[in-house]
């Protein structure tokens, strides 16, 4: 607890930081010409401060949250995710970040969130793959889920989900620009009000900067504490590709195959492979 409340503090700071900054921009008077970067250097900061105190925000509620459940005996632990959930005013969130063939880490909300989330790794299509394919938001609700997506719609309707958001975890000053994953929200109701997708893509931002502050230093952050290391997966296409002799797309198209027909977790899957109990040759 100490080092969540530590790093809510650094988010603030850092966000005090960047606002005295932009401050300073703003107010300074400078020759004609430097005028627009003064602009420009003025906004960066600003969004810079926007990036932590979003992440100020979440981490303290989810500290506040764990403090409850510290005091509460039979409390089910509370996941950062649905911090991000309850945040955003949705039903679920989760987000990802990509391996070199299929998610590699993965935190949800609840149950219906990671779900929703694995019909993706099954089926191959849905929010999380378009916004990583597309590096931009993806915003789908009501009959449009079966028109875009015609089995992951109707498979996560299943579930009372009704409308999706995904946003891109970019890193758009990178050359070329790098995209580590996706966060998505999902929704009973049929349509993802605009308050709702400015606010995914602020979230977005602030867990992107997070992740890749964390994963260049010692591990991974509180976003991910209760995530699912799915390194099995990649244990399984590798397997699949060695028995079937194919490539990793085919070897994974395999498995996510069986996953579906079978009506099973991927991880569960994998894991049968990995010890041998199930050769998909």
């Amino acid at each position: 607890m100490a080092a969540l409340w530590r790093l809510v503090d650094e988010e603030r700071r850092r966000a005090d930081g960047a606002a005295a900054l932009a401050a300073r921009y703003e107010a300074r008077a400078v020759p004609a010409h430097l005028q627009t970067f003064r602009a420009q250097m003025a906004a960066l900061q600003r969004r810079i401060e926007e990036r932590h105190r979003s992440s100020a925000r979440l981490h303290e509620l989810h500290a506040i949250r764990l403090e409850k459940w510290l005091d509460t005996p039979g409390m089910l632990r509370p996941a950062f995710m649905a911090t991000v959930a309850t945040t955003l005013g949705v039903r679920g969130a989760a987000a990802a970040i990509r391996g070199r063939q299929t998610y590699a880490v993965v935190a949800a909300s609840d149950a219906a969130a990671r779900a929703a989330h694995e019909l993706e790794v099954v089926l191959g299509e849905g929010p999380a793959a378009a916004a990583v394919a597309e590096g931009m938001p993806i915003r789908v609700g009501g009959s449009a889920l079966a028109e875009r997506w015609p089995r992951y719609g109707p498979a996560v309707a299943e579930l009372g989900v009704r409308a999706v958001i995904a946003a891109p975890l970019l890193l758009p000053d990178r050359r070329p620009a790098v995209c580590l994953g996706a966060l998505c929200a999902y929704d009973g109701r049929p349509v993802i009000a605009d308050g709702t997708a400015v606010a995914t893509g602020r979230i977005a931002d602030a867990l992107t900067h997070t992740v890749l502050r964390t994963i260049e230093g010692d591990g991974f952050p509180s976003v991910f504490e209760e995530a699912d290391y799915q390194a099995v997966v990649h244990q399984a296409v590798g397997v699949i590709s060695v028995q079937c002799d194919c490539g990793i797309t085919d070897a994974e198209a395999l498995l996510r195959a069986h996953a579906f027909a079978e009506d099973r977790p991927i991880a569960d899957v994998a894991q049968d492979v990995v010890q041998g109990r199930l050769r998909l040759s």
